[in-house]
This record gives structure tokens, C-alpha cells and sequence, in this order.
């Protein structure tokens, strides 16, 4: 699981950004915390505090670590904050795995141009390795083995991806483990930019094919009657895609031609909740910009139920900060280059019977 994130000059975080994952002292809804670590996260915050760069940055990870989809023009634009041009933009993660703490900083002078790596596991500095001055470079024999690592001459080529793709599977466990969860991290977004993804896989597969593919009509059609939309499905081939319609009698229709666009935003909820369970990591930006507030909070309570992965999602409906829904350690507010968690944005001792939503709307909770 991941614990701590910080990130520092990338976009529009000039200053250090902490994000602290670590849980509070609450004995309710424990469901959506795990090894004392927050495990189901809201963000909420207003137009242009941070929320969606912060999602970006969270991913900037899987660009280096990973071969899977990545986030293009989104990522790549204004990639170091314009106050800071000059200077290079710095990342830190810490993670939990099976109780092994593992901290991966690094620092890049562009997206694609890594300027230093430091690994450590359970506290111990096994990598600092650094691009522009390699002579005090050092690699722990405990992560290095026989590799020779003077091959490495471009700072594009992670040390620790190269440690791992060429040392024998699971030789370091706590790297596997690290490689293992960016490999599975999932970004996604409502679709104001149409099925827009990073991380998880390579490609792109229609939404009606995923499902499709999955024999998954019946609880499709059943999924969407949790939110009282009755539809009569099925699937039409059209050359090599396959079509979803709705079935009137004797006709069809395309389904994305009469669904609301609410809708189709469950329907890109429902097709990437098919891969739930391979995931370690999911953010979904937006996740309820097209939807009603109770169908919102159905969303929140699927996902509270999915352990198997952390999640974030980012939000303006304060219908959902309600403690029969979340608690005060998972909720975060995020303004003025600063993430907090509600408990950490008051002095009062929250109750389970206290109104978080109007508490805040009170402004009870001071992000400073």
C-alpha cells in the first residue's frame, strides 16, 4: 500500500506537497482503512486547487517503472511548475508491503530525464544512484548481485527497473512488490475527455467489448438497475467491434445514442470495475461529475466494500462527507499547495454522530 507521497515543483505544486496516508484513531467504519494505512481516500477542494495534478502526480511513477498506458499531452504539458523552470521536480513514495517499509525517491529534470534514484528497504539505503555525478554512486551487493551496472548510460533507464528486469524473479522481494504495484495502478477519469486511462494496461478496448469479452451483459443490465435505469441489452457486431443496443420489440438501438451521459459514465465505472480485482491502486478523477448525489454515494459504497486495492477518488459533492459513508482520517482537503485530512483540519475531537458535511460547509475545518 502506498503511505506517503511527496511531491515537490511539478506543475502546479511549486512548494513540497505531503500526502499522508497514515490512519487515524477511529473504532467506525474500519472497512475502509487497512494496516493502519487509509485504504478508500476522497479528496475534495475547489476549481483549480489541485485535485486532478495531484492524480497526475501520483502516476508520474508508472512512466519510468512501467511499460503501461500513460497519460500523453495531460502529462507531458507544463510537466515542472512555471515558477520553477530552472529547478527539477522531486517525487518520494513510501510504501507498505506485507509490513516492509520501502521509500522510492527520485528527481527528474523533465518527464522523461531522471537526474537521481534512492531506494530503501526497512530503513536501510540500498540505492542512491545519481546520473550527473556517478562516482559516489552506490548500490547495495543485497539489490545489485552480478549485474554491471556501469552499462547504464542514459538517465532515461531506471537503476531500479534495470535492477529488477535483470535479476532473477523475485530474487529482492520488497523491489518485486514495489515493481508489482506500480505495474497494477489504475487512473482514470469521467468522460469529459472520453475513456481517458493511464497505468494497468497497454492499448485501448471499446467499453461494450470489455463487457462483451467478459460475459458480463446480465450483471451489466443488473448493475444499472441498482440505480433504477431498466434497460433490455444486447450486443450487435459491426465488422470487427461489437456494438451495445437497446432492445424495443423488434428493434435496436445504440445504446450510446439514448444513454444520458451519467449513464455512460456508470457504464465506464462498471467496465474498469471488471478489472478490480488485478489492481493495487486505483484514482478516479471527477469520479461523480455526471452523477446524481445518491448514485455517488452507491459508488463510494461498492468500492468501500473492494479491500483488495486503495483507492482515491476527487469530488465537490460534500453529500459524501458523511461518516455512515466514510470517516474524518479519509477525507482530505487539498487548497493552497497544502492535503490534509479532515482530523487534521481541527483541533475538536470528531464523533461518529457528528455532521462532517456541515462542519465543513461551517468551516470547521481550517486546511492551514
Amino acid at each position: 500500500m502506498l503511505r506517503r507521497f511527496e511531491v515537490e515543483n511539478f506543475k502546479g505544486f511549486k512548494k513540497r506537497l505531503v500526502l499522508d496516508f497514515s490512519a487515524g484513531e477511529y473504532d467506525f467504519n474500519t472497512d475502509v482503512v487497512k494496516d493502519n494505512t487509509v485504504n478508500k481516500a476522497i479528496v475534495y477542494g475547489k476549481n483549480g486547487s489541485g485535485k486532478s495534478c495531484l492524480g497526475i502526480a501520483l502516476f508520474d511513477i508508472i512512466h519510468h517503472l512501467t511499460d503501461k498506458n500513460r497519460m500523453k499531452a495531460r502529462y507531458l504539458s507544463n510537466y515542472k511548475n512555471l515558477r520553477g523552470i530552472n529547478e527539477s521536480v522531486k517525487f518520494l513514495y513510501e510504501f507498505i508491503f506485507d509490513g516492509i517499509k520501502v521509500i522510492y525517491e527520485y528527481e527528474k529534470a523533465d518527464a522523461d530525464t531522471l537526474l537521481n534514484e534512492s531506494l530503501s528497504i526497512s530503513d536501510e539505503v540500498v540505492l542512491n544512484y545519481s546520473f550527473l555525478d556517478r562516482k559516489n554512486n552506490y548500490v547495495s551487493p543485497q539489490i545489485s548481485g552480478s549485474l554491471n551496472l556501469d552499462m547504464l548510460n542514459e538517465s532515461d533507464i531506471s537503476v531500479v527497473r534495470y535492477i529488477y528486469k535483470n535479476s532473477p524473479s523475485n530474487a529482492i522481494p520488497a523491489i518485486s512488490m514495489l515493481m508489482d504495484f506500480c505495474d497494477r495502478m489504475l487512473w482514470f477519469r469521467s468522460l469529459s475527455e472520453g475513456n481517458s486511462y493511464a497505468g494497468y494496461m497497454i492499448g485501448r478496448k471499446s467499453l461494450a467489448k470489455i463487457i462483451y469479452e467478459t460475459d458480463s451483459l446480465a450483471d451489466f443490465e443488473n448493475f444499472l438497475g441498482e440505480f433504477g435505469l431498466n434497460y433490455n441489452l444486447d450486443f450487435k457486431k459491426s465488422g470487427d467491434d461489437i456494438l451495445l443496443v437497446v432492445k424495443f420489440g423488434n428493434r435496436t438501438v445504440p445504446f450510446d445514442e439514448i444513454a444520458s451521459t451519467g449513464t455512460m459514465s456508470l457504464m465506464l465505472f462498471y467496465t474498469w470495475s471488471k478489472s478490480f480485482d488485478k489492481i493495487s491502486f486505483l484514482f478516479i478523477d471527477e469520479f461523480d461529475a455526471f452523477f446524481h448525489y445518491e448514485a455517488a454515494a452507491t459508488i463510494v459504497k461498492r468500492l468501500n466494500k473492494a479491500k483488495s486495492f486503495q483507492s482515491v477518488l476527487t469530488s465537490h459533492n460534500t453529500y459524501l462527507m458523511q461518516n455512515k459513508l466514510t470517516r474524518p482520517d479519509c477525507c482530505f482537503i487539498i487548497n493552497d499547495n497544502s492535503i490534509k485530512s479532515l482530523n487534521h483540519c481541527t483541533d475538536k475531537e470528531i464523533r461518529e454522530a457528528h455532521n462532517l458535511e456541515k462542519m465543513y460547509i461551517n468551516g470547521a475545518f481550517v486546511d492551514e
